[in-house]
């Protein structure tokens, strides 16, 4: 009745699928951050003027921006971002 082989044959590619399929559908996920970001730095997107701290998956990773205190992007007049968890 249970046959142990096909089961778990069959639930290895299902389970493998799911997880590469996720990996490669976010760009931002795969671009690696811009150095010299750190505690304390948020992420400007010089274009927007939307900053992004440190945990956000915009945080080093847009096209153009540059690292500074938020305490200076909002004094240059930039916006925090909307993180979502």
């Amino acid at each position: 009745m249970f046959k142990p082989k096909t089961s778990t044959a069959a639930a290895s590619p299902a389970a493998a699928a799911p997880a590469s399929a996720k990996g490669t559908s976010t760009k931002a996920a795969t671009k690696a951050p811009a150095p010299g970001g750190g505690h304390g730095k948020v992420w400007v997107n010089t274009e927007s003027h939307v900053y992004h701290k440190e945990g956000s998956r915009f945080y080093g990773t847009t096209n153009k921006g540059k690292y500074m205190t938020e305490a200076e992007a909002i004094k240059e007049g930039n916006k925090a971002g909307a993180e979502r968890h």
